[in-house]
């Protein structure tokens, strides 16, 4: 079991997820916007979050960040794996009306700094060809395009996409 550090940025409390926090995720988790080109389906409902949730808590396979601003979660941050080498594949969400506010840079800068922190050596990244808001915030973050995989199929949404991979030494 991985125990989430609580991180302080400029702006934000990272935290670990917490049971009440379920009506807030849902909020990112359950919209399409949000999930438009995430590699899973939108959650149907907020028990569906509320099942979720419990299961991130009760495992703590990784380690997953709430992003909170003034108390209240507005997105996430998560080590989705660690990587061989001292490497690990990073994630993030970020509720709609946050968007376009620097939380999420914010964020990731504090968290690739812990990980380095703690000897990782560096970061991967992969998101959908389309999302060219991800795309841009990987490459000010320092991120390098490492690669493309051309019509990978993603089961969870019975879709087929590209995919842009990126990397970042720490």
């Amino acid at each position: 079991m991985k125990e989430t550090p609580f991180i302080r940025t400029e702006r934000l409390l990272l935290r670990p997820f917490e049971d009440a926090d379920a009506r807030a995720i849902n909020e990112w988790c359950g919209s399409l916007s949000c999930t438009r080109y995430v590699f899973w389906r939108p959650h149907r409902d907020l028990a569906a979050t509320e099942r979720i949730l419990a299961g991130w808590i009760r495992k703590r396979r990784n380690l997953s960040w709430a992003l909170t601003l003034d108390g209240e979660p507005i997105g996430e941050v998560e080590i989705v794996k660690d990587l061989p080498e001292g490497g690990f594949e990073i994630g993030c969400i970020l509720r709609e009306k946050s968007w376009g506010r620097g939380f999420m840079k914010e964020a990731l800068s504090s968290v690739l700094a812990y990980m380095k922190g703690i000897g990782k050596l560096f970061c991967y990244a992969e998101t959908d060809e389309r999302n060219v808001s991800s795309r841009r915030l990987l490459e000010r973050l320092g991120f390098s395009l490492t690669g493309e995989e051309k019509g990978r199929y993603i089961a969870k949404k019975d879709e087929t996409i590209n995919v842009i991979i990126y990397r970042k030494t720490l």
